[in-house]
């Protein structure tokens, strides 16, 4: 090895050359693809729409090959802000995926981009309404009575005041990174609870709440988030696997919806102001909405990272609920990391399969 060989080994010179071409690769491959305009390979699982109701779809994921799907049926309820692929993110990082190979017919909500027909519609409109007529729908379709309804985020919210309400279809409840009581310390909720913020003056104005009202409130909650995203995003760009990953979930990131007007007024000024749903004061036209109403087997998961629900938020609440069973975990990630990191695939996958296929004896509704 000449001197300058070996001048430019010590300097690290030569080993830091395959870097810099993977990652020009890499800035290649992302200019492509936002050039070309050419769409993620999001929500891989092949479904069906087998109901309706207003901008919302009743999905009904398609087996495997090879697969039957012989085993206990779940209902996959997203937050209503937010797409449902989350949990069907992209070839191997779905949760979908993961239950499907697992033998378990699954159904999602996909809450749609709301319009005309949401208009009016608030919290109680959406859980005794829709929610649970599509939980009737899927039992129906399964041929079971009940059936497992998993939560993610304020989907496990209007999730939890169902079974408190009306735990006729549910097996049981499995929250994911769910807020119960909205008080929690987080700069969200001290953001909503400014004395001055009155969510139907916004309404007023704008409507349905659009993504470009509330995206920035969200990124603000971690100041260096988008800094930090541009590092790793830098440090990996010889990477092909992370660049796709990180294409498809900058695309749900950004696929923004619109919060449902009525729905935004309760989430603000009932859940958030008010914390109603913690303190029992939450009510329906059906009657008081309450934690130590809801009966069926739970299971609570929280991020320990989550700076939207925080896991305090998320799993103390849980205490009060009147289930015979009821299992909180606290699992490494943050809010999304904990669904579609590496970590769910080795933690939340597993977690949720076991709980589907454990026996248990009658729960507390039959006390």
């Amino acid at each position: 090895m000449s001197l300058v060989a070996r001048i430019a080994a010590r300097a690290g010179v030569l080993s830091a050359v395959p870097d810099a071409v993977a990652r020009g690769a890499g800035a290649v491959t992302l200019a492509r693809w936002s050039l070309a305009r050419q769409p993620a390979p999001v929500a891989p699982s092949s479904a069906e729409v087998i109901a309706v109701a207003g901008a919302a779809k009743l999905l009904r994921y398609r087996a495997k090959p090879g697969v039957a799907l012989s085993k206990a049926p779940m209902l996959l309820c997203p937050s209503l802000i937010n797409r449902l692929y989350v949990l069907d993110l992209m070839e191997n990082l779905s949760v979908v995926d993961a239950l499907l190979s697992a033998g378990h017919p699954v159904y999602g909500i996909d809450w749609g981009d709301p319009g005309a027909a949401e208009h009016g519609l608030d919290l109680e409109g959406f859980v005794l309404g829709r929610l649970r007529s599509f939980l009737q729908t899927a039992c129906s379709d399964a041929h079971v009575e009940r059936m497992a309804l998993l939560g993610h985020c304020l989907g496990g919210t209007m999730a939890t005041t169902l079974a408190a309400v009306d735990d006729a279809h549910v097996e049981s409840l499995i929250l994911l990174t769910a807020p119960l009581s909205f008080h929690d310390g987080g700069m969200l909720s001290a953001w909503t609870r400014t004395p001055l913020f009155d969510p139907a003056d916004l309404v007023r104005v704008v409507g349905h709440v659009p993504g470009w009202v509330t995206q920035p409130a969200f990124a603000v909650l971690k100041p260096l988030g988008q800094t930090t995203k541009a590092l790793r995003l830098w440090q990996s760009l010889g990477d092909p696997k992370f660049l796709e990953m990180f294409r498809c979930l900058e695309t749900w990131i950004n696929d923004n919806v619109a919060i449902p007007d009525a729905f935004f007024v309760d989430l603000v000024g009932k859940l958030y102001q008010q914390d109603a749903l913690a303190r029992g004061t939450l009510a329906f036209s059906t009657g008081p909405v309450r934690l130590d109403a809801v009966k069926v087997p739970v299971l609570a998961l929280a991020a320990a990272q989550d700076h939207i629900v925080p896991p305090s938020s998320a799993l103390a609440p849980v205490a009060r609920f009147s289930s015979t069973t009821k299992r909180c975990e606290q699992l490494d990630g943050g809010h999304i990391g904990v669904v579609v990191g590496g970590l769910g695939r080795k933690r939340l996958w597993p977690l949720l399969v076991q709980w589907l296929q454990t026996p248990r004896a009658a729960d507390a509704r039959a006390a």
